[in-house]
């Protein structure tokens, strides 16, 4: 006996009629009664006797139930983990981001992931992806920079350049492009290279020019740093994606040389696989 041929005969057993077995199984009542015939016919023995309406299990019919009762008690629990995944996998997304990915990367790509008009639930947390996706708040976290770490599988979304930001009236303002050493001296408004990811390559930046990396003013993101060169001046360094998103009015940005392009990477547990509904929206996001 198949699967199929398991259910038939299980739910005959349990429901007693074909009119009632076809209308759990979404077959026609001839249908049920056909494949009812065929099965008798290869195993060799009859299953049912008529009476009336009903069918009355034969001897070799009740042994075969108690043989196969195991089956049906799995097929019950498969149907019931079935609508268990059926509700985890309509769960939105969730992603979580710096603020700098979110507003200069995300945003721009999701319509293009099928979250135009919303036609798909998301759940975005803007903060510390890395500990957001190792404690299961978030399925993706993403985030410029990021080292690798053994327990996250991870992938590379695209390079980000590195740019100067400065008011238009900064004495480096006037040059297209700088180098590091145009920093020495400059009151920096930047990250704590010991905590941010983004700011320990910028020192080591630095460090391979025989340059300091001293801060005026210590930040915690890019649009920090704009908000707080264009209140109080100072030069800083920001990923071109916020630069390109920037709301900020009166900054300007130059390119630098003799810096790296960032790594923007999406990363997951490594140890649970992702849903199909982040697979999906991974996916579209690596090759928009």
């Amino acid at each position: 006996m198949d699967l199929a041929e398991i259910e038939l005969f299980g739910t005959l057993m349990r429901v007693g009629t074909t009119i009632e077995t076809a209308r759990v199984l979404g077959l026609s009542q001839p249908a049920v009664s056909d494949r009812l015939k065929r099965l008798e016919s290869r195993l060799g023995f009859l299953l049912f006797q008529r009476r009336g309406n009903r069918l009355e299990p034969s001897a070799e019919a009740l042994e075969l139930y108690a043989q196969t009762g195991a089956v049906f008690v799995a097929q019950k629990e498969i149907r019931e983990r079935i609508e268990e995944i059926r509700g985890n996998q309509q769960r939105p997304v969730t992603i979580s981001a710096t603020p700098a990915v979110v507003e200069g990367y995300l945003a721009p790509r999701l319509a293009r992931a099928g979250y135009r008009d919303w036609a798909r639930a998301l759940r975005l947390w803007v903060g510390e992806p890395e500990q957001d996706v190792s404690r299961g708040r978030a399925d993706i976290g993403m985030q410029l920079a990021v080292p690798p770490r053994p327990d996250l599988a991870e992938e590379t979304l695209c390079s980000v350049a590195l740019i100067a930001v400065m008011r238009p009236d900064h004495p480096l303002a006037t040059r297209p492009t700088l180098v590091i050493s145009d920093f020495r001296e400059r009151p920096l408004v930047g990250f704590d290279p010991d905590w941010s990811p983004m700011g320990a390559v910028i020192r080591r930046a630095f460090r391979a020019q025989g340059l300091p990396y001293l801060l005026a003013c210590q930040v915690p993101y890019c649009s920090t740093v704009c908000h707080m060169i264009s209140a109080c001046g100072g030069i800083g360094i920001i990923d071109a994606m916020t630069a390109d998103s920037l709301l900020t009015t009166g900054l300007i940005t130059r390119p630098i040389a003799q810096v790296p392009t960032l790594p923007l990477r999406a990363f997951y547990r490594r140890d649970t696989p992702l849903r199909a509904s982040a697979q999906q929206l991974l996916r579209a996001l690596a090759n928009s």
